[in-house]
């Protein structure tokens, strides 16, 4: 914008200007605009050009030799020349520009003055020799005894080598090169620059005004004699790539923590004015439109980055789950679990975020399966590899006869469908309540009184002070605040909320006991609820709870880990099971509660407990143990042949080589293993296959006693470690080349045991992390935007990472490879005809350079002259390989739909 307001303001307030020339030097793709006299146009190395006029020159005076007017006295000769002779001089006083005035001769990028001032400075106190120094001082001759130095000719000291200066008794140098220190890039010579030339012959005159080194003095001259708006142009090219990454770090931190897209551009600003970042004002693609593609870009290059990795394993599985937005949308989320060779670990990731019903009618199991195919099919994924599944066990999902499940496995045979661990204990706990009718009227009760409270200020305020009263503290407004969200909600849908609640009720007892009584008077659910509460068998089943809960959800939050392996399900169950088991042994809850039961008898009177109630407490106790262990059997006993067959990756079940059994170990497994993975193909070729498979299982087992079990750690072998004894040697056996040759039928079988998702928790974040990006001020987020912020938020590395750099800088050449991003001109609208032959007037015409005149015959079409400056503006713009600034961008007209 700098510089078309430059130029306009140039042609404008110079009209037709006579006695200017423009000379364009190109330095490192970069042209350099100087305006030099008519008369004294001179080129790159200060020789003159030729002054004759041409058809193509761009002097507009039509009488360029007539002899130059005295300016009338008293008159402005700078403002009558230049009516912005002043903006000019204070740009040159800051960035040393050079203009060169009508009667000023130029030498190469400086005057004669300046030339002058060069050469005292930089030969101070030496008897030099010059063009400018010799011409004051009418010198003409050398004094020198040396021979050698007499070599030197006076005559050479003239106005077209106005460069070359000579230091008596010491040789000749390069006015221009010496100011620069230039020095061969190769030999590191310094000739005509430190060190003097003594080749006095014309040809080494002519040598050196040709050479690169020269060329290159005066290029660094003129760049830093550049005027304001080139160096604008220089100062924007040389930030663009770091303004880039800097907006797209911006873009990248603002998805990362779910922050509304439009607020990038106040971010950028805020950025700009507080922190002072200046070039942030290079940054000119800020159209609704290019706001989209630069949040959309950093989506899809997170996601092309973990497809990468995804198409180099050889197997992995998917997960996928069903969740409504704020927008009543059925979105399909679905995450994917593979083994990463680039890190050496099984990975999880989120994968796609579909609409399920926008080109469709129903989410049934047909639609479904079409869009996680259609999904593998975008990502280039080979559905041959898909070779595990696991979804919340929906009849939707696992269908015996047209279940998901069962088309994909129509897709691929091997495919093995896992119902989700923490789904299958959710529903085992859920059964077990529903089996005992009292533990289902807790949770009603439960969920009842956090009903009461959550809905009323007024009752949370009475609760707060009767805990002040009864505890005797004060609270701050944070101390409230976390009390006042001691009181949790039992829900079945969300796998620990009923700890939760059942925690809260059982260290808060007395004083909820005491708020209701409180408003029992005036609440007749307050009043409901304290008689339901001040029971003995509801203070024991809130005893029995708190304890059989906690090892319930240790359990739930292990299978919720990022990575399971299923090696850890059935180690995991049986250690609940064992710890159920010895809180009947023990007996601990009715022993606790024996130990309290006197500060309740004095709280209540009617909490008081007998031989009979203790009785019926332990048989209460005892019946919700069993029904917990018998549910817990049920719904993991079938975890299939398949599954189970992975157990022979157990190191520590493998005997030992010289013990009975060592042979046989695993055979079964084998043969189960290899007729699910090779059930596809020909009886021949099948047979062939498992024959091979058990081969390779005979010769693993003795690597696995001789060399493995030996640096196996020994926190693994004691169950101490964060990974199983059978993880880490699927870990081993994958990572292993030497395994991958030698054994290459059982390390796939290991990789498809560790891409095998097991649980379903990742699609329940995935609908979490939705939920926080699409609200109820953001809900007008396409499909492709949403899913671009869910693969930043869910799988992007930390912005400030090496990772996170590393794809910040890939997404802005991404980016700005995708198209042209020069901004285009705008539409304008045609003059008419009659516009064109009537808008006429006088146009200006300028005699010489000091007095202005008007020549009234000249008559010119306006239309005319303004086409004419546009086209000269638009050639330098050209040249000088700039951007429009003051036209549209082609993104202009883009929807703002996703800048929410």
């Amino acid at each position: 914008m700098m510089f078309i307001i430059y130029i306009n303001i140039f042609l404008k307030h110079t009209p037709l200007a006579a006695s200017f020339n423009f000379s364009l030097f190109k330095v490192d793709k970069l042209y350099l605009l100087l305006y030099v006299s008519g008369n004294d146009c001179v080129d790159i190395n200060g020789n003159a050009i030729d002054e004759s006029p041409s058809p193509t020159s761009s002097c507009y005076d039509k009488d360029q030799h007539s002899e130059e007017k005295e300016p009338e006295p008293g008159s402005s000769t700078e403002t009558a020349t230049h009516p912005t002779s002043s903006s000019v001089n204070e740009q040159s006083q800051s960035s040393k520009d050079y203009i060169s005035m009508p009667n000023e001769k130029s030498y190469g990028p400086w005057n004669f003055k300046q030339c002058k001032t060069n050469v005292e400075d930089l030969f101070e106190n030496k008897a030099v020799h010059s063009f400018f120094t010799c011409k004051d001082a009418d010198c003409s001759t050398i004094h020198t005894d040396s021979q050698i130095f007499k070599k030197f000719k006076h005559s050479w000291l003239n106005s077209k080598n106005w460069w070359l200066c000579f230091v008596e008794n010491d040789g000749m140098f390069c006015l221009v090169c010496k100011k620069h220190q230039m020095k061969h890039p190769q030999n590191q010579r310094s000739v005509f620059a430190s060190t003097p030339s003594v080749r006095f012959k014309i040809d080494s005159l002519n040598t050196h005004v040709q050479s690169k080194l020269h060329i290159a003095a005066l290029q660094n001259e003129l760049l830093q004699q550049v005027s304001v708006f080139h160096q604008e142009v220089i100062k924007k090219t040389e930030v663009n790539n770091t303004v880039l990454n800097q907006v797209f770090s911006s873009a990248y931190f603002l998805m990362k923590e779910f922050v509304a897209n439009k607020k990038l551009l106040p971010l950028l600003q805020f950025i700009e004015k507080i922190f002072e970042v200046e070039h942030l004002k290079f940054f000119q693609h800020r159209s609704a439109r290019s706001q989209t593609e630069i949040f959309r870009t950093l989506g899809d290059v997170m996601k092309e980055i973990m497809l990468e990795n995804v198409r180099k394993s050889n197997a992995f599985g998917l997960m996928t789950d069903e969740v409504a937005d704020i927008s009543v949308k059925e979105n399909l989320v679905t995450f994917i679990q593979y083994y990463s060779f680039k890190d050496e670990e099984t990975k999880t990731n989120f994968l796609s975020c579909k609409d399920i019903l926008e080109k469709h009618n129903a989410a049934n199991a047909e639609t479904i399966t079409g869009l996680l195919l259609e999904e593998l099919e975008s990502d280039k994924l080979d559905v041959s590899k898909l070779t595990g599944f696991s979804s919340d066990g929906a009849s939707v999902m696992v269908g015996k006869r047209t279940g998901v499940a069962t088309r994909l496995r129509e897709k691929n045979p091997c495919l093995i469908n896992i119902h989700c661990v923490c789904h299958k204990l959710a529903l085992s706990c859920a059964d077990s309540n529903e089996s005992i009718s009292f533990i289902k009227n807790m949770e009603i009760i439960l969920r009842q009184l956090w009903q009461l409270f959550e809905n009323s200020p007024k009752k949370m305020a009475i609760y707060l002070k009767t805990q002040k009263e009864l505890k005797n503290i004060t609270m701050g407004d944070k101390a409230q605040k976390v009390v006042s969200k001691r009181l949790k909600k039992a829900c079945r849908t969300r796998w620990l909320s009923l700890e939760s609640s059942v925690k809260a009720v059982f260290s808060e007892y007395e004083v909820i006991l005491h708020t209701l009584s409180k408003l029992e008077k005036d609440d007749a659910a307050a009043c409901g609820l304290l008689k339901k509460m001040k029971g003995l068998k509801f203070l024991g089943a809130i005893y029995i709870l708190n304890d059989i809960l906690p090892i319930l959800a240790d359990l739930s939050r292990l299978f919720q880990k990022d990575s399971l392996n299923f090696s850890v399900i059935c180690p995991a169950i049986n250690m609940t099971k064992d710890k159920l088991k010895q809180l009947i042994e023990e007996d601990k809850p009715i022993e606790s509660l024996r130990n309290d039961i006197d500060s309740f008898t004095n709280m209540c009177a009617e909490i008081n407990l007998t031989k009979k109630d203790s009785d019926e407490l332990t048989s209460l106790f005892k019946k919700y143990v069993d029904a917990l262990i018998k549910n817990i059997d049920r719904r993991f006993e079938d975890c299939g042949e398949v599954l189970s067959s992975f157990a022979i990756f157990d190191p520590t079940l493998l005997p030992k080589t010289d013990e009975t059994g060592f042979k046989e170990y695993g055979e079964d497994s084998i043969k189960v293993l290899g007729e699910h993975f090779y059930q596809d193909d020909e009886e021949e070729k099948k047979n062939q296959k498992a024959e091979k498979l058990l081969t390779e299982w005979q010769g693993l087992k003795y690597q696995i006693n001789d060399n493995l079990k030996k640096i196996m750690p020994q926190d693994v072998k004691d169950g101490k470690s964060k990974i199983t004894a059978t993880e880490w040697l699927l870990n081993q056996l994958v990572r292993n080349k030497s395994f991958c040759n030698f054994y290459p039928s059982i390390v796939f079988i290991a990789e498809v045991a560790l891409a095998l998702p097991v649980s379903n928790a990742w699609p329940e974040r995935g609908a979490s992390a939705l939920k926080n990006v699409k609200t109820k001020q953001r809900n007008r987020l396409t499909s492709h935007m949403l899913d671009s912020i869910l693969h930043v938020c869910i799988n992007g590395p930390p912005v400030e990472s090496l990772e996170g750099e590393a794809l910040i800088k890939r997404a802005v050449t991404t980016w700005t490879g995708a198209k042209n991003r020069r901004r285009l001109p705008a539409n304008r609208a045609p003059t008419s005809k009659v516009q064109e032959n009537t808008m006429t007037c006088k146009a200006p015409v300028l005699e010489d350079a000091s007095v202005q005149t008007e020549t009234p015959t000249e008559i010119v079409t306006i239309e005319t002259e303004v086409r004419q400056t546009l086209n000269e503006v638009r050639n330098a713009m050209k040249i000088l390989e700039l951007d429009e600034m003051d036209n549209l961008s082609e993104d202009d007209c883009s929807s703002s739909d996703d800048l929410d």
